[in-house]
C-alpha cells in the first residue's frame, strides 16, 4: 500500500469518527440535554494535523458541511461563523514551525498548549459570532457549552498522545518503517 493510499484511508477513517461523534451530540443536544452541545470532533481534528499536516484539514470541510446538513434551518452568519471557527483550528499547524509535530504529544505543557490554542481560537470566534447576531455575549452559556467538550477534548488528546504510535508525523513514520523492512531484508 502506498503511503498516499495510507493517508487517504487514514483520514477517511478519522473523519468517519469525527462526523460519528458530532452527529451524536448533535441528536444529545435535540433531547433534553439541549443546554450541553458534546462536539468532540476539535481534538480529531488536531490528531489529524499531526498526522497529516495541512490535509488534515479535510476533517474540519467535513464538519462544515455536516454542520450545515444538520443545522439546515439556521441562518446565514452563524454558519459562516462556525465555518471560521472550525477553520481556525487549523491555525493550530502553526506550532509546526516552533515544535515538531513529533514532540507535541511528548510533554504534557507542549500537548495542553498546542489544544488550548486551537480551542481558544474556536471559541473567540464562535463568541464574536454570538456577538454580532445579539449584540452582546452570553458568557456564561457559551462558556458552560463548550467546558464539557474542551475538558473530554483535552481528555482525547492526553489519551492520545500516549498511544506509542498515533500522534505522529505519519509521513515520516511510514517512510521510516519502510526503510527499517528495507534494511530487514522484506
Amino acid at each position: 500500500m502506498t503511503i498516499q493510499k495510507f493517508r487517504t484511508i487514514d483520514l477517511i477513517v478519522l473523519s468517519t469518527i469525527a462526523v460519528i461523534v458530532d452527529v451524536v451530540g448533535y441528536f444529545a443536544s435535540q433531547s433534553a440535554l439541549i443546554f450541553l452541545y458534546v462536539a468532540l470532533s476539535t481534538p480529531i481534528m488536531m490528531i489529524a494535523y499531526i498526522r497529516w499536516n495541512y490535509r488534515g484539514l479535510i476533517i474540519n470541510i467535513v464538519s462544515i458541511i455536516l454542520y450545515t446538513i444538520l443545522y439546515k434551518n439556521f441562518e446565514l452568519i452563524p454558519m459562516i461563523g462556525y465555518a471560521l471557527s472550525v477553520m481556525s483550528i487549523g491555525l493550530v499547524m502553526l506550532w509546526f514551525k516552533v515544535i515538531p509535530r513529533n514532540q507535541i504529544k511528548n510533554e504534557i505543557l507542549t500537548l495542553t498548549l498546542y489544544f488550548v490554542s486551537g480551542y481558544v481560537m474556536l471559541f473567540m470566534i464562535q463568541a464574536f459570532t454570538q456577538y454580532l447576531m445579539s449584540n452582546e455575549i452570553q458568557w456564561i452559556t457559551l462558556i458552560a457549552r463548550h467546558s464539557v467538550n474542551f475538558i473530554l477534548g483535552w481528555i482525547i488528546m492526553f489519551i492520545a498522545s500516549r498511544q506509542q504510535d498515533f500522534m505522529v508525523d505519519m509521513h515520516g513514520y511510514l517512510l521510516k518503517q519502510i526503510e527499517e523492512r528495507k534494511k530487514e531484508g522484506f
